[in-house]
Order: C-alpha cells, then sequence, then structure tokens
C-alpha cells in the first residue's frame, strides 16, 4: 500500500504602492494588489492491493450477473483530483500616519479585499463498471455514467463544479506613546481576514457543506517597550484579544481532508526580557500564557467517537467503504435491536461492546450505513425511531481547547563573550525552553492531548579577529526529548491512526562559515 500525490501550478501577482515622505506630521501609503493563481492538476492517490482485489471481484460479479462485457470497478484505487482551480483575488488598501504631539503618534488603515474560487473536482474509488478491454482512460467506459462526482446536483455529473466569492474590509487603528525615548507604550485594534473556500466533493451522507466561510479575527492590543539602566536591561510587555469568527480548522472525513468554521475566542500575554550586566554577559528570558478556546455552541462529530458518548448510540464500521456511521434513536437498546435485526440478512454479526479501557461509550458494529439508513426508513419506527448519522452524532465543543495551542511557553539563554588579545572571540551559549501542555485537534480529551515538553541547546563559536569567519560546535535537543508538536487524525479506513509532528532527536555537529 501507498499514497502519492502530484500538483501542477502556476502564479503571478502585481503590487503598487506609493508612499509619502512629507516634512509635516502626516504621511500615507497607498497601494494595490492583484494575484491570479491556477492549479493545472493535483491529484491524491491511495492504492492499495485490497481495493484493487475488491475492485476487481465485485466489478466481474456485478458485470457477469448484468450480462455484461467483463469489467472491474474504477478507479481501482482512491484518487482525490482536482482538475482545475483557479484564484482571483485584489485588494485596496491605505494607510496613515500622524504624530499629534513629539510623543504620541496615530496609525490607520483601511483595506478591501476581494477573492473569486472555482474548482472542479471529484473523488473515485471502485465508483463505475470498467470494462477489462478499455486499457485507457477509465472515464473512457461506456458505464461512466452511471458516475455521480456531485450527488448534490440533480442529475449525473463527472466533476463537481463549485464557485464561491468573498469581500471584506478590513484595516487597524494604533496609538504609540513615549513616555521616555528608553520608554513606550501602545494600543492596537485591526480586523484581519482570510478567504473562505470549497470543500472536496462528498456523498450527501457525510453532511460536509460545499463551502466554508471567510475567516474573521478583532485583535485587541496593549503594549510596553523599556530599556533601563542605560540599556542594561530590555522589557517589553504584551496583552491580548482576539475574537475569531469561523476560524477554519481541517479534518479528515472519507479519506479527504475537509475544513470547518467555528468562532473562537484567544488572550494572554507575553513578556520578553534581556539583561546585560556587563558588555561579555547576555541572558534573555520570555515567558507567554495563551487561553485559548472556543466560543459558543459549535456541533461537530468526533471522529474517534463517533457514537459521541452516547450509551445507546451504535457505531458502524461500513464494510463497503470503511467509513463510520452512528445508528441512534429515542428508546432505550432500540439502535441495538435495530442492528442485529438488519446484520443476520447481510451475513453480519451484531453489536458487541468496546474494551473497557477504550472510553468509548456506544456499542460497535460491522454493517453497511447505507443499507441501515434505508431500512430506519423503512422500519425504524417499530424499534422506537432510528437515525442514522454520518460521519456520527455531533457533540457540542463549546471551551474545548483550540489545537497547537500551548498554555504556557517559557524560555531562557545565556551566552557569554571571551575577548582574546588577538582580537578573536569565544562565545559558548546555552538555551532552554519550556513547551505546555496543548491537544492535537479541537475534540481534546486524553488521546488528543499532547504532553508539556523541554528543549535544551548548546553551542561554541569561534570568530575571527575580522568576522570574516566562524567555526562553531552545537548540540541540539540535548536530552533527546521526545518533543510532539502536533498530530491528525486520520479517515476512519486507515484506523483512524495518529499521525504525530515531532522536533528532531538529538544532533550534534560542527559548522564552519566564511564572509566576504
Amino acid at each position: 500500500q501507498f499514497d502519492r500525490s502530484n500538483q501542477e501550478n502556476e502564479s503571478y501577482s502585481v503590487e503598487a504602492i506609493i508612499s509619502s515622505d512629507l516634512d509635516g506630521p502626516f504621511n500615507f501609503l497607498l497601494g494595490g494588489i492583484y494575484a491570479d493563481s491556477k492549479v493545472l492538476e493535483n491529484s491524491y492517490y491511495v492504492n492499495a492491493f485490497a481495493i484493487d482485489y475488491i475492485s476487481g471481484v465485485l466489478g466481474s460479479f456485478t458485470s457477469v450477473g448484468a450480462g455484461l462485457p467483463p469489467s472491474y470497478l474504477a478507479t481501482s484505487f482512491f484518487r482525490n483530483n482536482t482538475r482545475d482551480f483557479q484564484l482571483k483575488s485584489y485588494g485596496l488598501f491605505a494607510e496613515g500616519y500622524l504624530d499629534l504631539t513629539d510623543r504620541l503618534k496615530v496609525t490607520a488603515g483601511i483595506r478591501y479585499n476581494d477573492d473569486t474560487k472555482t474548482i472542479s473536482a471529484r473523488s473515485t474509488l471502485a465508483s463505475f463498471l470498467n470494462p477489462y478491454s478499455n486499457d485507457g482512460d477509465p472515464f473512457d467506459s461506456p458505464f461512466v455514467g452511471s458516475f455521480d462526482a456531485d450527488p448534490g446536483t440533480a442529475g449525473n455529473q463527472l466533476t463537481s463544479d463549485r464557485e464561491v466569492s468573498f469581500d471584506e474590509i478590513t484595516g487597524r487603528f494604533v496609538l504609540d506613546y513615549e513616555i521616555s525615548p528608553d520608554n513606550h507604550i501602545y494600543a492596537s485594534y485591526s480586523r484581519g481576514y482570510k478567504s473562505g473556500g470549497i470543500n472536496p466533493p462528498l456523498q450527501p451522507i457525510f453532511s460536509v457543506p460545499d463551502s466554508f466561510g471567510a475567516e474573521t479575527i478583532d485583535a485587541f492590543e496593549i503594549g510596553s517597550k523599556n530599556t533601563f539602566a542605560n540599556g542594561m536591561f530590555q522589557l517589553n510587555a504584551t496583552a491580548f484579544y482576539y475574537k475569531y469568527s469561523d476560524l477554519q480548522l481541517s479534518r479528515i472525513i472519507a479519506r479527504t481532508s475537509v475544513n470547518d468554521t467555528i468562532d473562537a475566542k484567544i488572550w494572554g500575554f507575553e513578556l520578553e526580557s534581556v539583561l546585560r550586566p556587563d558588555p561579555a554577559w547576555l541572558i534573555n528570558m520570555n515567558f507567554s500564557y495563551l487561553n485559548a478556546e472556543v466560543d459558543g455552541d459549535q456541533f461537530f462529530s468526533n471522529p474517534r467517537d463517533p457514537g459521541g458518548g452516547d450509551e445507546n448510540a451504535v457505531i458502524v464500521k461500513d464494510i463497503t467503504n470503511g467509513a463510520l456511521c452512528a445508528v441512534t434513536g429515542a428508546a432505550a437498546g432500540g439502535p441495538d435491536a435495530f442492528v442485529n435485526a438488519i446484520n443476520p440478512g447481510l451475513g453480519l454479526q451484531g453489536t458487541t461492546e468496546f474494551p473497557s479501557d477504550g472510553n468509548i461509550a456506544s456499542s460497535g458494529a460491522f454493517s453497511i450505513c447505507s443499507v441501515l439508513e434505508g431500512q430506519a426508513a423503512a422500519i425504524g419506527a417499530g424499534f422506537g425511531g432510528i437515525e442514522v448519522l454520518s460521519p456520527g452524532v455531533q457533540v457540542n465543543l463549546k471551551g474545548n481547547k483550540l489545537p497547537q495551542a500551548p498554555t504556557m511557553k517559557a524560555s531562557a539563554g545565556v551566552q557569554w563573550t571571551a575577548d582574546f588579545d588577538n582580537g578573536m572571540t569565544l562565545v559558548p551559549r546555552f538555551d532552554i525552553a519550556l513547551t505546555g501542555e496543548q491537544y492535537g485537534n479541537v475534540f481534546n480529551g486524553n488521546v488528543n492531548r499532547l504532553e508539556p515538553f523541554v528543549q535544551a541547546n548548546a553551542q561554541i563559536q569561534l570568530n575571527s579577529a575580522d568576522e570574516n569567519w566562524f567555526v562553531r560546535g552545537f548540540v541540539q535537543n540535548i536530552f533527546d526529548s521526545d518533543s510532539v508538536t502536533g498530530l491528525y487524525v486520520t479517515d476512519a479506513s486507515s484506523g483512524l491512526f495518529s499521525n504525530i509532528f515531532t522536533l528532531d532527536p538529538r544532533r550534534y555537529g560542527v559548522a564552519v562559515g566564511v564572509s566576504f
């Protein structure tokens, strides 16, 4: 089994800026930008013997049974294909700078953004019959008409064609006050924007919207920058509050990355300091605290627990495509009884409990989600009312922590410079950094929790008298820490395994540099 991806693209952009340099208290900047980007081909493939085998067996039985030429189900591998994508974007912006006094400065800016995106895409996996005699493009198959790349549109479509447009006015306002030449305070408000986009085409059963909205942020910040004791000590402090609307987060559904949007709020503070007790010593220390969480009621299904913690639900693994769905109902035991009534007709066993240490409250079973969905409408009332949800029961994420947002970070570094009589210098340095607890995705829970970690680095560098060359010896990640910085959860068809991201293991070496 292997995955493969390829992309061909082209883009260009043009930007023009006019900035003033006037003698008075006011200056300005005006500008515009236009960008055109095209993806001519983008494909993601998953090849596996099991997929190829099933495509051949099921296609042969289907074609022979219908009296058709011997065929297999195409494509005999998963392919998410963007045949054409285009982004056209332009922006107009203006900013003014006014010195109200010698110490008080004002910056105000505004920007208009306009983005249009079009896409033609499709996903295939054992989607239509293709005769073995057709050894060319599978889409030349005489049976390709049964394929529908866009189930949300009436009729069968060979591609899913979408177009979305977004526009937004953003800007910023900053006050900067100089208490003294060594002490500044400032306050700012800014509004940011990130255009929305188009999700890959999926079957309607997965309840994924065709597109996702633009992301906006209202950012408030106050801070102070200070130098004390003739430059011996520097201290900067910042406090901030960010309000996100439609923050874009991704998850994998049906072997495809899709984007969701949620509202979020982030607040925290940062401290930065540099101490120079004498010309030979330099010590830096930084600290930050961050609280980043989902704001308000936001409902999504958890890929790791499609039952949503409901003891009355049944999590179903679809034997035809490896996807998950959840069978729910109002009557206690109704979903279990319903699945146990349908599965024998499919030659499958009934429901079973998950291991006690798996933290899954629902029961589970192998079945076929589309069959269960059809039977729920036909006979579900006899079991107290049955609903089949793909990809699962939605849970409220209100208050959950945002992914890759460590609660705290702290770092410190120290270096000493030894001056030799011949003008050369020797500079040993040591750095250590602590990254606090965080989560790999917005569903949180112990399974997505990323442990705090410490990274320590050391180096010693010899510099020439004229600084034209240096020799450096270094050790990175001295303690050989397993520093996991993030993760993503794969699709149910590949077992929901976690792909983690880590920093490099311990490394050491020598570097030589020359400037001329």
